[in-house]
């Protein structure tokens, strides 16, 4: 079960409380409140594996990104090497090298530069969307737990005077039958 899930969970449960009589006052099953709820709290760590798994996804885009620049210096030694044993070309071919490897450098720091961006948008993305569930799903259940103990607290003031009304009536009926 997902939190969004369990969010919609805790509505139908508030939507399908008892109105009480003479009041506008619900009630609601507490218990079933505080499963939800309790499953909402179990089910938060899905979200930050989530975070987590792209800060790992960041990693593997570095590493593959470090791999490719690797594979490029590689070839470019390669390059050089092939051009340094002819004989005749010898000092074009120490040019070309200083430029292939001047080239794989620049595209090799090009590659980890935007692989980093990247992973660092996406750590940044994943970090706002877990810090915004988080908060949503606080203020949420923060506003539930509010409902309920104000829902609760007047219904316990209204059997109060249910019961203050009931004795008056019953000293009344006494004293008019003394």
């Amino acid at each position: 079960m997902n939190i969004e899930s369990l969010l919609d969970e805790l509505e139908d449960i508030l939507d399908e409380g008892k109105s009480m009589p003479f009041t506008s006052n619900t009630l609601i099953d507490v218990n079933e409140v505080r499963r939800v709820l309790e499953d909402i709290r179990l089910n938060m760590p899905d979200e930050l594996m989530q975070a987590r798994k792209i800060a790992s996804e960041r990693k593997e885009i570095l590493t593959a990104a470090q791999n490719t620049a690797d594979e490029i210096i590689a070839a470019a030694h390669r390059r050089a090497k092939e051009l340094v044993t002819e004989h005749e070309i010898t000092k074009g071919a120490e040019i070309n090298a200083a430029d292939i490897m001047a080239q794989a450098r620049t595209q090799a720091g090009e590659i980890v530069e935007g692989a980093r961006a990247t992973a660092s948008q996406l750590t940044d993305q994943a970090q706002k969307w877990a810090n915004d569930m988080r908060t949503s799903a606080g203020e949420y259940v923060e506003n539930i737990v509010a409902l309920a103990d104000e829902s609760l607290t007047n219904s316990v003031n209204e059997i109060r005077r249910a019961r203050q009304s009931l004795r008056a009536a019953a000293q009344q009926h006494k004293k008019t039958n003394a």
